[in-house]
């Protein structure tokens, strides 16, 4: 009995996974407007009344892209921190993080559809990324602290996140994430990445 339980809750897990998945290709592909749940159903291949099952209506299923988009970008950032590098390098690491982000394949969601959720619920996910900024800003403050940064950090944050958002725009293959990233340094930093990550 207990195995069967078990082998259902990873069919469950599956299933609302797949969904998720589905639906966030969707709704970059075609907006959350044009998306319906005969669409997500059609996508997945799970039944409009299954899906109830996992979600109550479309919007659940919204927050919980951008939920999991948040937390992925979270994780990925405190591993980055903990390990014992310079502290140009986890910039660096931070800046890739983001711009990937607005750059992958669920990147315009966070930027076009966050008017598509309740105020309530848009606040839950501010909440959700308060870790995030957290590390943001502790890792621009050191760089301000020792010269590399000279923009305050709030303010540097601000700039460097709405500079971010908009590649989504106009980024198409043209620079490697890489090279993107290094001009990004450049641009921010008051010395030459080759010396700065290195070392600092």
């Amino acid at each position: 009995m207990a195995r069967k339980r078990k082998q259902a809750d990873v069919s469950n897990g599956n299933s609302r996974n797949r969904l998720i998945q589905e639906a966030a290709r969707l709704f970059d592909k075609l907006g959350y407007e044009r998306t319906t749940m005969r669409s997500i159903a059609g996508a997945t291949g799970i039944g409009l009344g299954s899906i109830t099952y996992y979600f109550k209506n479309k919007e659940d299923i919204l927050y919980e892209v951008m939920r999991e988009i948040i937390e992925s970008g979270e994780e990925r950032a405190l591993a980055a921190v903990k390990e014992n590098l310079p502290v140009l390098s986890k910039l660096r690491t931070l800046i890739t993080i983001e711009v990937e982000s607005f750059i992958g394949d669920t990147a315009s969601i966070t930027i076009n559809e966050w008017r598509c959720l309740q105020r309530k619920r848009q606040l839950d996910l501010l909440n959700h990324r308060r870790t995030y900024e957290d590390i943001w800003l502790a890792v621009l403050g050191e760089c301000h602290e020792r010269g590399l940064v000279r923009a305050r950090p709030e303010i540097a944050r601000q700039l460097l996140h709405g500079a971010f958002a908009s590649t989504v725009t106009w980024y198409r293959d043209q620079l490697e994430i890489d090279e993107l990233v290094d001009q990004i340094l450049l641009l921010i930093t008051q010395r030459q990445q080759s010396s700065g990550a290195s070392g600092v």
